[in-house]
Order: C-alpha cells, then structure tokens, then sequence
C-alpha cells in the first residue's frame, strides 16, 4: 500500500516530521501505539508513520489499537484489512462505552464519558501490551476546537498538549498531526486511497464540538489567517496580560 510520494504528501510529511522533531515525540526504539478509531485522522496518522520509516535513520515499532466502543453499524474488519495493507499488527477489543456514554442517566454529556472510558482502557493496555507512546490523530484543528470548547463549556484555558508525559514518564500521549489542518489530511487519505469508515456514533454529527467547527469556519472563510493566528496565540501567551485576579 506504500506509493510513491507526490509534492503535495511530501508537505503533509514534512509537517508530520517537524511536529515530531519539535516536540521530540519519537526515539530509536519506541514501542508505539496508534488510537485507530476508524476516522481519516487516525489512518493517515498510522499510514504516514510506517510510510516515514522508509527514508529516516531510527528504528520504532508500530501497534495499532481499537476499541470497538458497540455502536451497531461498527466496521472494525475494514480497520484491519488497512492495517493488514500497510504491514501494520492490529489488535482490537469489543467494549460497551459508547452505548453506556448514551445511557439515560448520561444524556447532558456523552463524548466526555465515552472518551475518558476509552482512554482509561488505552492505558491499562500500555501495560499488558507492553508500549510506551500513544499516538492520537487529534489534528491542528482539533486543538484549536478544544481551546473553544474548554473556554466555553469549563470556563478554563486549556487545549490539548502535542506531548504529554503521564504516570511519572512510564508512558507518554504524542499527536504528529498537531501541524497538519483538518482539509489537508482529508486530501491525503483520498490520494492515498485510505478507506473513509462512517462513524456510528449518534453524536457524531450533533455535538458541541461540530458547533465550535461551524462558528470558527465562518471566521475562516472571511479570512484565512484567522486559525493559524489562533494557533499562534496557543505558544505566545502575555500572561501580564491576564491578572491573577481574573482567576476567580
């Protein structure tokens, strides 16, 4: 399934890779685990690190996981055969989180529950699988779309990090894609002939999330500088500008 690379996926590979040296997410002999949900995201991500191994002078392993959260309509058979096309181990495990996210007595919120079960799992299987990294497909939008949600639903500035060391350094959260926007990556997938698996999920396409993605695409469409200065603000921050006595 590796092709030959165009000058458009050299781009996409060069953002990865200056992600990935910035942040220094990755060493000589990693054991890395990839989230693979079954979105573009997470694919192109697993997709572009193997492919990378063919041209840079260190040496990692490559896992995909996926946990089948039990929506019916799940396709995790052509999660595999992409993995299997790209010379990628699969492994999955069956749970029930996403039907329990949506249970009645979990209605205002069901994404945090479903995500935080589903991470919590993640990390038990860091040990008994034995890798030390985790990499998510969360992209540059992502990040910018969690700075908005977490100011407007938890009253906090915050995002999520392109590396995260957690339990004491045992094990550590990378996002390569923190570089790369959403479009770009959608662009990749179709070129690379990635499969585009529908998400089950009954939040999917009514979520607090997809609001923040639709009220920052109009600001985009008036004027494109608007999200790269918004990831800019992300590591320029003027703290005097920000009394502690905001902070209530």
């Amino acid at each position: 399934m590796i092709q030959s690379i165009s000058v458009a996926d050299k781009k996409v590979q060069g953002l990865l890779g200056k992600a990935i040296r910035e942040f220094d997410m990755i060493e000589n002999g990693d054991r890395l685990a990839v989230a693979v949900s079954g979105g573009k995201d997470s694919l192109a991500l697993l997709y572009m690190l193997k492919e990378r191994l063919h041209w840079i002078p260190i040496r990692y392993d490559l896992l995909a996981v996926h946990l089948d959260m039990g929506f019916e309509g799940t396709q995790p058979h052509l999660i595999e055969q992409s993995c299997q096309e790209m010379g990628v181990p699969f492994y999955m495990e069956k749970t029930d989180y996403g039907i329990r996210a949506h249970g009645p007595g979990n209605k205002e919120n069901p994404c945090f529950l479903c995500s935080w079960l589903r991470r919590k799992h993640l990390f038990e299987l860091s040990k008994t699988l034995q890798f030390t990294k985790i990499a998510f497909g969360h992209n540059k939008d992502d990040i910018i779309e969690t700075l908005f949600l977490n100011m407007f639903f938890s009253g906090e500035l915050s995002t999520m990090l392109p590396k995260q060391s957690l339990f004491k350094g045992r094990l550590t959260i990378i996002r390569p894609l923190a570089l790369l926007e959403e479009n770009r990556i959608k662009h990749f997938t179709r070129r690379r002939g990635l499969p585009e698996i529908p998400n089950p999920c009954p939040s999917a396409r009514n979520s607090s999330r997809k609001e923040i993605k639709e009220f920052l695409s109009a600001f985009y469409a008036r004027n494109p500088k608007i999200r790269g200065n918004i990831f800019h603000a992300l590591s320029h921050v003027r703290l005097e500008y920000l009394p502690s006595s905001f902070r209530r």
